[in-house]
């Protein structure tokens, strides 16, 4: 059974990584411990595991949003690209008859679905399924971090509709029929390609989102000034 302090946790990390807080959100324990009707040592705990995973800063009242520069984003996804690369090539040596049941079953179940949040999410049990083929403790741990630094700066937040993840149906495939035939090096040099493609999506929803905020800075700047 998990603690009151893990709960809080894994509650405000998957707020975290899904973009729930704006950029400048203040998370204070005082308010937290009220919305999650407990008291502050826990809400405080919490906190102060995001602050180690590298998602949250300490403020003189509480807790801000870690934010990241352009190179660090950019540094955080090669970091990641490559790890997760070292997985599906370690995979393609150790995965286990069990273990390509499971790939086979995320991703066919992706592709059964339409709504997008919810192929996302069915991806991402396909990648964390990858990771576990690989029976390599580390890289796992290492990736569930520095997964939650990259959905933290650069979150999924642009709808999309279904048919724009063909591209992404058949890289998930290439992948899983290299590890499926040991084929490390294909397994390793597409999912570094996955990867590079991952990146530049998310990138542009990045960069699409802070040109609307700055385009609207600027008209309600203009408002005032004409009043």
């Amino acid at each position: 059974m998990k603690s009151t302090r893990d709960t809080i946790y894994d509650t405000l990390r998957q707020r975290l990584t899904s973009g729930h807080y704006p950029a400048d959100a203040s998370l204070v324990p005082l308010a937290l411990s009220e919305e999650f009707a407990v008291s502050r040592t826990p809400v405080r705990e919490a906190l102060a595991l995001l602050e180690r995973d590298g998602l949250l800063v300490p403020t003189r009242r509480g807790f801000t949003l870690r934010l990241r520069s352009d190179e660090e984003m950019l540094e955080l996804f090669e970091i990641q690209a490559v790890l997760d690369a070292t997985a599906a090539e370690s995979a393609a040596w150790r995965r286990s008859p069990v273990d390509m049941v499971r790939l086979d079953a995320h991703l066919d179940h992706a592709q059964s679905l339409n709504e997008p949040a919810h192929i996302r999410r069915s991806l991402n049990d396909w990648h964390d399924a990858v990771r576990q083929a690989a029976h390599n403790g580390t890289v796992v741990a290492l990736l569930r971090t520095l997964d939650a630094q990259v959905k933290t700066s650069a979150p999924w937040r642009t709808p999309e509709v279904a048919d724009t993840f063909t591209a992404a149906f058949a890289e998930h495939r290439t992948i899983t029929e290299a590890i499926r035939t040991q084929d490390a090096e294909a397994a390793r040099v597409a999912m570094l390609a996955h990867h590079g493609h991952d990146r530049d999506r998310r990138i542009r929803q990045r960069v699409r989102v802070e040109a609307e905020l700055t385009s609207t800075t600027a008209s309600d700047g203009s408002a005032d000034a004409q009043r």
